[in-house]
């Protein structure tokens, strides 16, 4: 018995030892060799697939320099050690693309250093300073400190990110830049300086392109006196050009004769067989009209000189056509106009082109060369500003053309452009484009302050029947009902004036006509569709996809929004003159039919849909062109007689067709229809959010969507941390160990005393409890 406790308590102490002995192994590891097992739900702690993806496509490495306050607020005691733990993580995970160092800056040279750092964009990071708990805290002051990061890639100019904070309390958790989003901080920022569009010299442009730019001029043999001087000057341009740049160019020359059949359609010198193998040949203009016989269509002889230019970008070989030279007076207006376009299509596809409605003649007169005037216009300059990307304003008609550099085309009202501006979109999607339709099929006078204050004059916005017929082609059609919901926003408003001047009210009235997103309506794993929830989406229409259709050509669909649950149409009751009474409540039995298939009555103004409305959907693949499908003419310019007919687009591609049922969120027309304190937090920021998610999506790609698909990660602290459950878990943590021995030596000691008696009441010298009792009794 002696020898058995003897071998137990030996043996107690010996696991003892030993487990002291592996903690303070594994402890010690711990300090010297960094690893983590990512068990979270979201992968955190583990590198995303797009930041894998963008490192393993840069040519060269990423360095971040961390600068940082040497005496922190006491809050933030361990914040170097996290950002340098997360730095050493990303490090590693890189496999030798980022690497990084840490600066500390100290209190007596920061005020030497502040300009260095300003240069760098540094500012400074701002904690509040309270007093109290959460609940009854009190600000007194702020208190300042150095948490930035600068990172460097290539000869891009270095991009700061600052007030780089980690969790130690609940607004923490609100911060733009934590430890816990640095990998996308870092990855973002190299994303935007891989896709600066500061343009080189034409030398340095084209040391930058891979392979030989190629070039291929056409002209028409023998032409009139009229056209030689112009044939000249681009011959002479051409020549130039390629003897200057030696070996940069793939260059052929060929003569072509003047007959319209032998002349019309040329081989691509550069690309022998597909849909690129064939070029359609440009001519000058007054050579259609002028050799036109007997109402053909097509002249009789043709007079042209054509360039064909082909650069292998980043993402692939683009081509473009250069058939008018009238412009250009003489050989440097030439050789500037090639340069250009050479540009055009190698450089990262990063700017946003709008399409804007037509001019508001309410809003005066139009200047020349300006864009025109309406509700939309703000919106270019704003985004510019706010969002900080290119945008530019894309006048169809007056380039007779889309630029080819653009990440995005955004058209505004595309209902009601001319068929001639919807062809050249159509070649712009066609051909790997991203195009976004933001159709318009209702308007509304909100401004009820010239107008009696009973109801809002609604009315339809036309649609040219070329554009309907271009969408379905494609497979979607918006249909004309006004979309209600019972959440909705926007309503009628007037100035109003008092003794102290004029002010604006909103009228009164339960008429509301601009649902708002609900999360349930979203996408959630789309990046489009990311921040949307509590956007108004103003006079909003459905846009229903033809399945059968998306099929048959091979694409791709989305859905992106799709209103849930309680949808209305509004049903005017005199539908020449559709006005919404103030009055009109969608919660009335009296003026809403809530049975999708029952029969309005009288006095009925809306009625519940027997489906959830889709209002926002992503079409991707290749796409068809309806006049090249249908074999249709070459739309004319301001009423101009149709061309011949439309050629098959030379570089397909596969592109993005986004269809929206409303153009108005930003529309400035309807801001003031929203309550005061909604429209900078919710009405603007959402509806930026909107236009950011399209412009990140379109410019950066996958590599942004699978990088944003991590952004705002649950915080590891959702909450301050007081010092009394701070000492709680340091005594758990100190006397957990010899708690867990004192346990198992517990369970090991019940476990061997039933052994012990088991043992003996199997030799005879312990009788089994039951049989001790039965004894006693006898």
């Amino acid at each position: 018995m002696v020898n058995r406790r003897r071998n137990f308590t030996l043996h107690f102490y010996l696991m003892s030892v030993l487990v002291m002995v592996a903690l303070g192994a594994v402890n010690y590891l711990g300090m010297e060799y960094r690893a983590r097992l990512d068990l979270t739900a979201d992968k955190r702690f583990t590198l995303s697939e797009g930041t894998e993806r963008l490192f393993d496509k840069l040519t060269e490495p990423i360095t971040v320099t961390y600068y940082v306050d040497a005496e922190p607020p006491a809050k933030r005691i361990n914040l170097e050690r996290d950002v340098r733990d997360k730095l050493e993580e990303l490090a590693v995970s890189s496999g030798g693309k980022l690497e990084y160092r840490v600066e500390r800056i100290a209190n007596e040279e920061a005020a030497e250093r502040k300009s260095e750092l300003e240069e760098l964009g540094i500012r400074p990071t701002l904690d509040v300073l309270t007093t109290g708990d959460d609940e009854r805290a009190e600000m007194r002051g702020m208190q300042g400190y150095y948490s930035s990061l600068v990172v460097s890639y290539g000869t891009s100019k270095p991009k700061a990110v600052n007030g780089i904070v980690n969790l130690v309390e609940g607004a923490d958790e609100e911060r733009q830049h934590r430890v816990d989003t640095l990998e996308f901080d870092i990855a973002y920022s190299v994303l935007t300086m891989r896709n600066e569009t500061q343009r080189p010299s034409f030398g340095s442009l084209l040391a930058r392109i891979d392979s030989p730019v190629q070039m291929a001029l056409f002209v028409t043999g023998e032409m009139p006196s009229e056209y030689a001087q112009i044939k000249q000057t681009v011959d002479d341009a051409v020549g130039k050009l390629v003897n200057s740049n030696a070996g940069e160019f793939d260059f052929v020359r060929t003569d072509i004769s003047a007959r319209t059949q032998e002349s019309v359609i040329q081989p691509n010198p550069f690309v022998p067989d597909g849909d690129q193998a064939l070029i359609q040949m440009n001519w000058f203009a007054n050579s259609r009209q002028a050799m036109i016989v007997r109402g053909q269509a097509v002249p009789l002889e043709i007079y042209t000189t054509h360039l064909l230019i082909r650069v292998k970008s980043p993402e692939g070989y683009r081509d473009t056509s250069l058939g008018n030279f009238t412009d250009a007076k003489t050989v440097n207006d030439v050789q500037t106009k090639i340069q250009d376009t050479i540009w055009e299509l190698y450089r990262p596809r990063t700017r946003l082109g709008f399409v804007l409605p037509p001019h508001d003649p309410m809003r005066g007169q139009r200047q020349p060369g300006q864009p025109p005037a309406n509700g939309h216009s703000p919106l270019l300059s704003y985004i510019q500003q706010v969002l900080e990307y290119e945008t530019i304003w894309v006048d169809i008609k007056g380039q007779k053309r889309v630029p080819r550099d653009l990440a995005c085309l955004i058209v505004l009202e595309p209902n009601l452009l001319s068929e001639r501006e919807l062809y050249e979109i159509d070649r712009f999607l066609v051909e790997g484009g991203n195009v976004v339709m933001l159709v318009q099929g209702w308007s509304a006078k909100v401004d009820l302050s010239m107008m009696p204050r009973d109801k809002i004059r609604l009315s339809k916005e036309p649609s040219e029947p070329h554009f309907d017929e271009w969408l379905k082609h494609v497979g979607v059609t918006v249909q004309q009902d006004l979309l209600l919901r019972p959440n909705a926003k926007l309503q009628g408003y007037a100035i109003a004036q008092d003794q102290r001047g004029q002010y604006l009210e909103l009228v009164p009235g339960p008429a509301r006509l601009a649902p708002v997103l609900e999360p349930k309506d979203l996408n959630s794993s789309s990046v489009f569709t990311r921040g949307l929830s509590a956007m108004p989406l103003p006079l909003v229409v459905e846009t229903s996809v033809d399945a059968a259709r998306i099929s048959e050509l091979g694409l791709e669909q989305t859905e992106l929004i799709r209103l849930k649950d309680d949808i209305y149409k509004f049903l005017p009751a005199n539908p020449a003159i559709p006005d919404m009474p103030i009055s009109f409540d969608l919660k009335s039995p009296a003026e809403v039919e809530r049975n999708p298939n029952g029969e309005p009555g009288e006095g009925i103004l809306a009625q519940r849909l027997d489906h959830d409305p889709l209002v926002a959907t992503l079409l991707t693949g290749e796409f068809p062109s309806l006049w090249v499908d249908e074999k249709r003419k070459i739309p004319g310019w301001e009423g101009d007689p149709e061309e011949t007919d439309a050629p098959p687009v030379s570089s397909k591609g596969k592109g993005n067709l986004l269809v929206v049922g409303t153009a108005a969120t930003l529309n400035i027309d309807y801001l003031r229809g929203y309550p005061q304190k909604e429209i900078e937090p919710v009405v603007i920021d959402r509806g930026l959010t909107f236009y950011r998610n399209l412009s990140e999506a379109f410019i950066f790609g996958e590599d942004l969507v699978s990088l944003r698909a991590r952004t705002g990660v649950a915080p590891r602290i959702v909450g301050p941390v007081d010092d009394q459950t701070k000492m709680l878990w340091f005594l758990i943590c100190i006397a957990g160990a010899p708690a867990i021995l004192m346990g198992l030596a517990g369970m090991r000691t019940f476990a061997r005393t039933r052994e012990r008696e088991e043992y003996e009441t199997g030799l005879g010298i312990r009788e089994e409890k039951g049989q001790e009792k039965v004894e006693e009794k006898k």
